[in-house]
């Protein structure tokens, strides 16, 4: 069965209640014409609303933040700006690129003790060892992060790095201690009205019981995931928890309940118009009838995901719909139309790899842009420790030289006596 499971990216995020009801247009705003510190400011909070909402968007809150700060010599923002690169590295797929971008920030930001984003920064560099496998690393990093927050007395969320902990302990087999920092992390959260997070993390929760197939405990935590999420004015969360729910009703046999939860999250997507997750909701309407043997009525859905995906150029999409719509032909014994989905999946393997490898060409030239600012700092640093030794040199130089003229003068005048 190959429902199209859907979490929120903002999972391994540090998450702030404030950031759930934002306006982004007027931090956009904010990001491009503020002054120094609204700039700041606008970014942290539009980049956690687009770690859930729009991804690409976080890559660009990064860059511009990222270039202002270089334009202007402003450190911070320079800072934040890798940092918000770093998590849109991490959850794009090149994880190792995020994780040296995030390491690079550690010095500066321990320098001046910004305890907060020292454990953004390590929550990020867990969140990616963890998506490597690394179970080690990822716990070590996640519990910097832990400690961070712990000694900060002006953190106002003090869930940072728990999620990351759990995952780590389940990369490590270990369910039962994961499952209990899952229940740690919610207590803390409902203590700050987080309910984004909660949203998330009951999710997750829905998720690891709906592995082991404990459907009924699955249902619960899905169902307390959309309680969350209908007390954030964002509509993501929502339609992600709806198709989360459907999905474990069909695994437990209620159709008709499963059919209308996904209609549901269809609904909310086509309000906002998110095309990718429409085509997906398409997708999985597409498996709920063919699963149920109802394959004219499948072919329909698969053939909807796969149109949308072509107008939007989501390639991953159209190939997933095609696939599927080639696998209700076979069933239908129309092999010549079997054939040409089969036949159009190639040509986009083809065009996902060309745009994989123009996205990586653009992402690398970013991140060769980011190098040269590290170099160019350290270059200026060696520079100015050059200048201070070789100052202080010529200091020492003439403050010995005028000792010397003091003492000739004053034999000098003792000869003369």
């Amino acid at each position: 069965m190959k429902f199209v499971i859907l979490f929120l990216f903002v999972l391994f995020a540090t998450v702030s209640s404030d950031a759930q009801s934002i306006d982004p247009r007027k931090k956009w705003k904010q990001l491009t014409r503020g002054d120094e510190s609204e700039r700041i400011e606008a970014a942290k909070e539009l980049s956690v609303y687009y770690q859930s909402e729009s991804i690409d968007s976080l890559r660009m809150v990064g860059e511009i933040l990222f270039f202002y700060g270089i334009d202007n010599h402003y450190q911070p923002a320079i800072e934040f700006g890798k940092i918000t690169l770093a998590e849109f590295y991490v959850m794009t797929g090149r994880i190792n690129d995020g994780i040296v971008i995030a390491k690079s920030t550690i010095q500066a930001l321990q320098k001046r003790d910004d305890l907060e984003l020292l454990s953004n920064v390590c929550r990020i560099i867990a969140s990616g060892y963890r998506k490597l496998e690394d179970g080690n690393s990822s716990m070590l990093w996640a519990k910097k992060a832990i400690t961070y927050t712990k000694n900060d007395p002006e953190a106002k969320d003090r869930t940072a790095g728990m999620i990351s902990l759990a995952e780590a302990y389940l990369l490590k087999h270990k369910e039962r201690k994961a499952t209990q920092i899952y229940q740690d992390y919610i207590v803390k959260a409902t203590e700050a009205k987080n309910y984004r997070g909660l949203s998330s993390a009951y999710s997750r929760l829905g998720d690891i019981y709906r592995i082991s197939q404990r459907l009924n405990l699955a249902e619960k935590y899905f169902s307390q995931s959309f309680q969350a999420a209908q007390k954030t004015n964002l509509k993501s969360p929502k339609a992600h928890a709806l198709n989360n729910l459907a999905i474990i009703y069909f695994e437990k046999g209620d159709t008709s309940k499963a059919h209308s939860y996904f209609m549901d999250a269809l609904a909310i997507r086509e309000v906002v118009n998110d095309v990718k997750a429409i085509s997906e909701s398409y997708y999985n309407l597409g498996d709920y009838h063919f699963y149920l043997d109802q394959f004219p009525e499948a072919l329909s859905w698969y053939e909807k995901s796969a149109q949308i995906a072509e107008k939007w150029h989501l390639l991953s999409e159209e190939k997933d719909a095609l696939l599927s719509m080639a696998r209700v032909y076979r069933k239908m014994n129309v092999f010549d139309e079997a054939t040409r989905c089969l036949e159009k999946t190639v040509i986009i393997l083809s065009d996902l790899k060309l745009k994989q490898s123009a996205d990586d060409e653009e992402l690398t030239h970013l991140q060769h842009e980011i190098w040269k600012t590290d170099f160019g700092q350290r270059e200026g640093k060696e520079i100015r420790q050059e200048s201070s030794f070789w100052f202080y040199t010529l200091l020492i130089s003439i403050a010995g030289l005028l000792v010397t003229i003091v003492l000739l003068v004053v034999k000098l005048n003792q000869m003369k006596k």
